[in-house]
């Protein structure tokens, strides 16, 4: 399912997803030149910190953006006609978003082993990263795309806060360009922040810090908790919500 979305989507092209990458690589080039003279960054430096955050928060982004129209438009005419487990749609939807993920990932490596701060520690830390954020993708796409079923509003609304959450996140910036108060107000209490900064740091430092590498660990398994329960109350109301 999550591959023949892919090729739907890059249908008739002769690079494929490839393209995906070519056009995030060429634009996170561009604001790496501006941005780097800006403030005065060594471009290579500038662009290992930007490209790995850029990509998760990518896939961040269309876990849940696409995740709120999952059962209520992707997948509504299987719900009618077919008896399939939800959460298979939503195994299929984090899969395609992981995919696409495992495109940029030689980019990644390229620029690490280019600059010299590739660590044998990343080997270790990425994989189980990768493990962690499949869960959590599976579990927060049932959970929005429960609620985006049952009260369509929330399809828009999430939306418009994920537009807002890109600023107040250190993709495109540094945490160290706040202040104290600052961080521990905008950067501490987000969850995206600690997802991308673990996969980051494990591919520019071959190391994770301790809030961080703890938050995404008891997100995950909140989520799950918060899935599962959800799954509870709604398995037999599902089919109904999409009329």
């Amino acid at each position: 399912m999550a591959i023949s979305k892919i090729r739907v989507r890059f249908i008739r092209t002769a690079l494929g997803p490839i393209w995906e990458v070519l056009g995030t690589l060429i634009f996170l080039i561009f604001i790496s030149v501006v941005w780097s003279k800006l403030w005065k960054i060594p471009f290579i430096e500038f662009f290992l910190y930007l490209y790995p955050g850029f990509i998760i928060w990518k896939a961040i982004y269309s876990v849940i953006v696409d995740g709120t129209y999952l059962f209520s438009d992707t997948y509504s005419s299987h719900f009618e006609n077919v008896k399939v487990h939800p959460i298979v749609f939503c195994l299929a939807h984090a899969a395609k978003n992981f995919i696409v993920l495992l495109f940029s990932f030689p980019i990644v490596l390229i620029i690490v082993f280019y600059s010299g701060s590739l660590h044998v520690y990343t080997l270790i830390l990425i994989p189980f990263f990768l493990l962690l954020f499949f869960i959590t993708s599976v579990a927060v796409t049932f959970i929005i795309a429960t609620f985006c079923l049952k009260y369509r509003d929330l399809q828009f609304s999430i939306a418009v806060f994920l537009s807002l959450a890109f600023f107040i996140t250190p993709v495109i910036w540094q945490v160290e360009q706040l202040g104290e108060k600052s961080q521990r107000f905008l950067i501490e209490p987000n969850l995206i922040y600690h997802y991308i900064e673990f996969f980051r740091s494990s591919f520019i430092n071959g190391n994770v810090n301790e809030l961080s590498l703890n938050i995404v660990i008891i997100t995950t398994l909140l989520t799950c908790l918060i899935a599962f329960i959800t799954y509870k109350f709604v398995k037999n109301k599902l089919a109904f919500w999409i009329t």
